[in-house]
């Protein structure tokens, strides 16, 4: 059973989990990313699932969840409780319905960024009230601010969500009014609001020497007071790995075999999973990089963090906006590719064909290329082109 300074001592995760309180032991807290603690019932013989509050000492402490969850309990083993009917089910019950039945099917980086996108804009003000009285206009004001910060993906992801959140109630037949239908005329009004989206493409760094001003500007950012080195060394990370941004702000400590400087990327986690799991040989200078970080984050799941969680989708924006640079990180593996055809005669000295540089951009099967060359062969093929990327991009400007 925890006491008051147990729970005021849970940590802050990068993603919602439960606590059981204990007497009762239906008793739970749910600890948000943002430091919410939200007090909870979990009666599952009976199918209950209700938040009693919001935990503030002056408020609700500990000793009166326990007395109010005390209450219902008995309500509820007495056949009195009506609570947890259709009419009752609040926003907050149907979100945590989906995660533990849906949600447990999603990846966890899915997870994470829905988990985030609500909490920051959804749960606040709307988590308490009953799905079934939930209509048009609690969504508008929300749904307005996100569309004046021009956030047109964040906008279409979180509609699309609670539609989804929703139409599980829906075939649960606890949710009996339209608002799905009323959201989704939402997403289409706001779409309209946004006009056609504007595909932009950012041309690859190809030329020696804008590859060494990217060098040299980025050396020089790295010296900028108060940037996050998380920041700088991931972009150092995504530019000598030639990996999607995805998979460097979600990289994890247990991906990383460091007996054979090699990171592992899950199938599950890339792009294409089809292809298989990805096998990126890491250089001298990717391993360097990776100390730095084991000092700053050698404790926590995530290599590269904000603080308290992932880096975000825009953490490099601040970098090419300083140098008025129009490129964008995706273009990486562009400059990565552009720069293996360039020297590809230089490289076809080594062995290494275009099929291995695919490799690394996971564009391929490896078991067809592995097929060719054996299994090992073909993983010291990568470790030297990806050893020749490092001296490459060294030369033009030393990383040290």
């Amino acid at each position: 059973m925890l006491s008051q300074k147990d729970l005021d001592k849970l940590e802050v995760r990068d993603s919602s989990y439960l606590i059981c309180l204990g007497e009762p032991k239906q008793l739970y807290v749910k600890i948000h990313p943002n430091g919410r603690k939200v007090f909870q019932i979990r009666e599952q013989k009976y199918k209950v699932y209700k938040s009693i509050g919001e935990y503030k000492k002056e408020l609700l402490n500990l000793a009166q969840a326990r007395q109010k969850a005390t209450e219902i309990l008995q309500k509820i083993h007495k056949g009195e409780y009506v609570g947890n009917d259709f009419k009752n089910i609040t926003l907050e019950v149907a979100y945590n319905y989906y995660f533990e039945t849906i949600g447990q099917r999603l990846a966890k980086t899915t997870c994470l960024k829905l988990e985030s996108t609500y909490n920051k804009y959804i749960a606040s003000s709307l988590n308490e009230i009953p799905i079934n009285e939930l209509n048009k206009q609690d969504f508008i004001p929300i749904f307005d601010f996100i569309y004046k910060k021009n956030l047109r993906e964040t906008l279409m992801r979180i509609i699309n969500f609670l539609c989804r959140i929703l139409e599980l109630q829906k075939h649960r037949e606890t949710l009996k009014t339209n608002i799905i239908l009323d959201l989704k005329d939402l997403a289409k009004y706001y779409q309209t609001l946004f006009g056609k989206k504007e595909t932009k493409h950012y041309k690859a760094i190809v030329e020696e020497k804008e590859i060494k001003v990217l060098l040299l500007n980025l050396k020089e950012y790295s010296q900028s007071p108060n940037i996050n080195p998380n920041v700088v060394n991931g972009i150092y990370f995504t530019l000598l790995t030639a990996q999607r941004a995805k998979n460097i702000r979600f990289a994890k400590w247990e991906e990383i075999d460091f007996e054979n400087n090699l990171w592992i990327i899950k199938a599950k986690d890339m792009k294409i999973s089809n292809n298989g799991d990805n096998i990126i040989p890491l250089n001298d200078y990717a391993l360097e990089i990776l100390k730095i970080q084991k000092i700053l984050n050698g404790n926590k799941e995530y290599i590269f963090t904000n603080y308290r969680s992932v880096l975000s989708g825009n953490f490099a924006v601040g970098f090419f906006k300083k140098y008025n640079l129009s490129h964008s990180l995706h273009g990486f593996r562009s400059t990565f590719k552009s720069i293996c055809v360039e020297k590809s005669d230089e490289l076809m000295k080594l062995g290494i064909s275009e099929k291995i540089v695919e490799m690394i951009l996971h564009h391929t099967k490896g078991d067809g290329v592995e097929r060719a060359y054996n299994r090992a062969k073909a993983v010291e093929l990568r470790r030297l082109l990806m050893y020749w990327y490092g001296e490459y991009l060294n030369s033009l400007c030393p990383f040290d």
